[in-house]
């Protein structure tokens, strides 16, 4: 049998990528957090966490603190069937950042105030959040994928729309009359856009769909709201949700009006197990307040 503690030492240092915060959050100091995970390595006989300027767990690390993982899901559900309300645990999930800075926290206000769920969560670009679920580091997982994958629910939320926006200012100095085509390939390989990480590959993905230059000039800024910002201070274009764009119509110019909008589609994935919280997170996630709120 594990000792747990030793488990959560070795999950609390992988998730805050150090020793220090680790034993800060558990309440014990940084040497007994260091001995726990010396004793998990003597128990299992194998190097857990390599040791550098930045910790990165082994394989058999990673086995271990995904397991971590599900025993504390898993003691959620436990507590919450045995009416133990007062007794609060993460809920680890995956979320792709425009529904968080979006319409993630007014779907499921209700629900956090029905459950005492402390909700630990995971920014990812919408394409690529699944490979967390797969790799056990959640329970939960919103993203643009319906890939099946063994012993998860997949229920489709609806569609969020997305179109291409720059300041008036912005506009007018890269975008000032209607272009032919040659000219707007010339003005894309100059105009800087704004996109939100390496892995964000819609922009790319829907000027090739449209004939258009997928090599261009961008920040990248990791943020909703901060890209957003970026484009109303005129610092590129870029894409963003039109529920996000609309508050900010006096300030916000559709580079594209004449071209059909992007519909990324939503995804939940999810642990399935009968009356778990999970399964109410998710009749909650499916309703038709979060569907009007998606749009």
């Amino acid at each position: 049998m594990f000792d747990y503690k030793l488990l959560e030492s070795l999950e609390r240092v992988a998730a805050l990528k150090s020793f220090e915060a680790a034993a800060q959050e558990l309440n014990i100091t940084q040497s007994a957090v260091s001995q726990r995970i010396s004793n998990l390595e003597q128990r299992v006989g194998a190097i857990l966490i390599q040791r550098g300027k930045n910790l990165t767990l082994t394989p058999m690390g990673q086995e271990l603190a995904n397991h971590a993982i599900k025993v504390k899901q898993l003691e959620l559900e436990l507590h919450h069937v045995l009416g133990e309300n007062g007794v609060s645990h993460p809920l680890k999930i995956v979320i792709n950042a425009d529904s968080l800075a979006t319409w993630w926290f007014k779907a499921t206000e209700s629900f956090h105030q029905q459950h005492n769920v402390m909700f630990d969560i995971l920014v990812e670009d919408q394409s690529e959040g699944l490979k967390h679920l797969e790799q056990g580091l959640a329970m939960g997982c919103l993203c643009s994928s319906n890939k099946p994958l063994a012993g998860i629910r997949c229920e489709y939320l609806g569609s969020m729309e997305y179109r291409f926006y720059c300041s008036p200012q912005f506009k007018q100095r890269y975008f000032p009359k209607k272009q032919t085509q040659s000219e707007l390939e010339a003005t894309l390989t100059t105009a800087p856009a704004v996109i939100f990480g390496a892995d964000d590959k819609l922009q790319k993905q829907q000027f090739q769909l449209w004939g258009l230059p997928t090599q261009f000039p961008y920040h990248i800024c990791p943020s909703s709201e901060g890209l957003a910002d970026m484009i109303l201070n005129g610092q590129g274009y870029g894409i963003l949700p039109v529920i996000q764009a609309e508050p900010f119509t006096d300030r916000l110019v559709d580079i594209f009006p004449e071209r059909e909008g992007i519909n990324v589609p939503l995804y939940w994935h999810y642990w399935h197990q009968s009356g778990s919280v999970l399964n109410k997170l998710s009749q909650v996630l499916v309703g038709e307040k979060t569907k009007g709120l998606i749009r």
